[in-house]
Formats: C-alpha cells, structure tokens, sequence
C-alpha cells in the first residue's frame, strides 16, 4: 500500500476514534500506543497527527506531544454560527421543495421512532432529517459548504448529547421541523431548524461549563 494511502487510511482511522469519543477531547495521541492498535509503523500515525492538526482535530503541546485538542467555545459558536445560518436556508428551500414521498417516508419514520423515544432510547432521533433537508434545498453550494464542517458538527454533536435530555429535546425539535416541512411553510421552516440548531449550541457550551469535556491527563 502506498505511503499516501496509508496516511489516509490511519487518519481515517483516528479521526473516527475521535468523533465517537475513542479519543477524548485533551487525550494523549501517544504514537506506540496508536501505532500498535493500528497495526502500523509510527510514521503513518505521525504523518497523519500532522494532518488531524492542520484540520482543528489535533495539536502539538511543547514537552508533551500531540493531544486531541479541546474545542474552544468560541470555535463551537463560530461553527454553530454558521451551521444555523445554512441549515436556515436549506430549511426554507425544501419546504417547497421536497417531494411527498420523501415527507411520507420521513413521517413514517418519526412515527416509528416516537414510542421508543418516549421510553427513553434516544440511540435514534431522527437526525436524518438533516441531510433529507440539505438533499432537497436543490442547493449545491450549500451541500458543498456544510461539508466542510461536517466532521466537526459530528464531533460537538456527540458532546452535546451527554447533556440531559438533549437528545430527546432533539427529537421534539426534528419533528417540529417536520411538520413545518409537511405544511410547505419556508418562513416556519427557517424558524425552527435555525431554532434547532440554536439549542443545540445551548446545550453544547452547557457541556463545557458542566466540565464534561475535561482533558485526559
């Protein structure tokens, strides 16, 4: 495998572990450690440490190697900021957009989640609801856009979830959204996702003034 592809495939690799939580926020990116549970040499694992730190994932420390970095609430903000704004306008595009069997599809699904949200499983709220509404803005600037702040949306997503109760606030929310969509109304639309997106950014700093992304030392 080339020297090129291998980076890649190692970076994959440890920007997953980081966004599922493998890798706190703060921990130690310890390159025997990585290298051994990758099954690769250390230099795939440096070069792609060097990578994940020119992405905002990574950062070196003087005397200490390289750590995942603990987000800022400024930088969540600022990406939040944007993400509400976007999401805004695709939000006001599909709800004269999508189609009605794409509504149907997506009212059946919320259905079916509804009763296992109530009892408390929130493992699925809905988030497809998301790419359903960026699909249907028709707008591929904007699809090209979010992408570019996907991966870090994933990752402060899966902080704000250890927040009591925001996943099933998120549910409310995405239905919520759902029924703007299914009444075609753009104003509402933009209302509430931008509302959605607002929340989540509330509870997201929530998270960081409740400690709960304290690095691992």
């Amino acid at each position: 495998m080339a020297g090129h592809t291998l980076t890649g495939a190692v970076r994959k690799a440890l920007l997953e572990m980081i966004i599922t939580g493998k890798l706190q926020p703060g921990e130690h990116l310890a390159e025997v450690r990585l290298a051994t549970m990758l099954g690769v040499s250390r230099t795939p694992i440096r070069e792609a440490i060097r990578h994940l730190s020119d992405e905002g994932f990574a950062e070196y420390k003087p005397h200490c190697g390289a750590r995942v970095i603990v987000p800022a609430a400024r930088d969540v903000r600022e990406v939040f900021q944007i993400r509400e704004a976007l999401e805004g306008i695709a939000a006001r595009e599909a709800a004269t957009r999508m189609e009605a069997d794409s509504l149907e599809s997506l009212r059946a699904c919320f259905e079916a989640l509804r009763p296992r949200v109530l009892a408390g499983d929130t493992s699925d709220v809905g988030d497809l609801i998301h790419q359903e509404i960026v699909r249907a803005s028709g707008n591929q600037t904007l699809v090209r856009l979010l992408g570019n702040y996907r991966l870090k949306i994933s990752w402060f997503q899966r902080i704000a979830a250890q927040v009591p109760g925001r996943l099933t606030r998120a549910f409310r929310e995405h239905d919520s959204i759902l029924c703007a969509l299914e009444s075609h109304d753009p104003e509402w639309a933009e209302s509430v996702a931008r509302a959605h997106v607002r929340n989540t950014l509330h509870d997201l700093l929530a998270a960081f003034e409740a400690r709960l992304t304290v690095p691992n030392e």
